[in-house]
């Protein structure tokens, strides 16, 4: 659900975007001319047009088995977007579960 402000940022945007369309000017002219940032600008954009969600879905985990063999001293996980987190392996499997909860949220 949209709350009232989300409403007026969406509205202010779409009103934007209209103007842009009907200014003869480029994205980039006209993002330059109106001090706006060219990101957020498509960001909305592609939300008028269907492309985009205007909400972000809360990261969610994929499952995995971990094995420990004997002479591991680390657990390593790389994320889809290459952030990486070595842990030591006597860390409770529960304490590293808090900690990528924490990273996520950020």
């Amino acid at each position: 659900m949209i709350n009232a402000t989300n409403q007026q940022k969406r509205g202010k945007w779409k009103a934007l975007i209209e103007e842009q369309k009907h200014s003869g000017l480029s994205q980039s002219e006209f993002c330059k001319k109106h001090n706006l940032s060219p990101s957020t600008f498509n960001y909305y954009l592609d939300i008028f047009h269907g492309k985009q969600q205007p909400t972000k879905s809360p990261a969610t985990f994929a499952s995995v088995s971990i094995s420990k063999p004997s002479n591991a001293h680390e657990i390593r996980l790389t994320l889809p977007n290459g952030f990486q987190c070595t842990f030591p392996t006597e860390l409770e499997l529960s304490r590293i579960k808090e900690l990528l909860g924490l990273l996520l949220s950020c």
